[in-house]
């Protein structure tokens, strides 16, 4: 029998936790998972949003416990589920979301009751319904395919547009999909991205209609009088024509008012002078990056003194 105080090394690592002693990670996820699931509910995060975030916060806690295996010594359920929640990148996951036009809009507002019904979950469909779950999800994954087929036979001899479309349809950067083609971001968004953006748009509503019978649409209706053609004018600048034909109190009331501040009379006067936010944030020596707020700022003030 040796007399050396020598512990075998266990085949699964297991690590001390402060509410339930030493388990694995297997056994810390089982006992957290379902906690941290409805603190993300309560909280409002979506149901297809939960499997993605507890699997990414549950694997930042395992790298953590493979470089400090006492990390939980000291911490409670409570801080090792917030510790997750703080880690699980939801605000990243929402941001790239809204590059790409959601299903999300078809789900029902009582999502806490049904949501299972509306997720694509696989070829197993795993939840009962009331009708064919399975079928419908077949038919939407056919539905995709032969739109992405029918773009990619469409731009085969154009890769700037089959950039465009993988632009479109995966989490790729802006700024990476631009390189490959050198352009500009905003070259490469506004005359290449947008187009293929509209197309792929336009291909998903021929589909939806195939499914789904409406009356035709009439002619939109458009004033007779519409000096600038149908386009948008911001509502803003309705007090220019009455500064321009001489009403100038309210004008100088509020450069009275704000004659004590810097940037804000600075962005009335280049208000009322006309100036572009550019022009003026380089008259002023203000920067060009903050300086359109204080002008955005006094064209509201400018509308609501005109308009009381």
């Amino acid at each position: 029998m040796s007399t050396f105080k020598i512990k075998p090394y266990p085949h699964v690592a297991v690590y001390p936790t402060g509410w339930t002693g030493e388990i694995t990670y297997e056994q810390i996820y089982d006992d957290l998972a379902h906690y941290a699931s409805n603190v993300m509910k309560s909280y409002g995060m979506l149901p297809h949003e939960i499997p993605d975030c507890l699997q990414i916060g549950f694997t930042v806690l395992w790298e953590t416990l493979v470089a400090q295996p006492d990390f939980l010594k000291e911490k409670t359920r409570r801080q090792t589920v917030f510790f997750v929640l703080a880690r699980c990148k939801i605000s990243s996951m929402r941001s790239k979301e809204q590059r790409c036009d959601s299903l999300d809009a078809l789900i029902s507002d009582d999502w806490h009751n049904t949501a299972d019904e509306h997720l694509i979950d696989g070829l197993q469909h795993r939840h009962g319904e009331r009708w064919a779950g399975w079928a419908t999800e077949i038919d939407l994954r056919v539905d995709i395919e032969r739109i992405m087929t029918k773009l990619a036979a469409k731009y085969a001899d154009s890769f700037t547009q089959l950039v465009a479309l993988y632009d479109i349809t995966t989490q790729v950067s802006r700024s990476d999909s631009a390189c490959l083609v050198g352009l500009s971001k905003w070259n490469w968004y506004k005359n290449h991205v947008l187009p293929v953006l509209h197309e792929v748009q336009y291909e998903f509503a021929e589909v939806f209609l195939e499914q789904h019978s409406y009356a035709p649409a009439g002619e939109p209706l458009i004033a007779e009088a519409t000096p600038n053609q149908g386009r948008f004018t911001s509502p803003y600048w309705e007090w220019r024509e009455q500064y321009e034909q001489g009403h100038t109190a309210p004008a100088d009331v509020l450069l009275e008012r704000y004659g004590h501040t810097g940037c804000t009379l600075e962005a009335l006067r280049a208000q009322l002078a006309g100036m572009t936010y550019e022009q003026a944030a380089r008259d002023n020596g203000r920067n060009p990056k903050t300086f359109p707020r204080y002008m955005k700022k006094a064209a509201r003030l400018l509308a609501a003194a005109y308009a009381a």
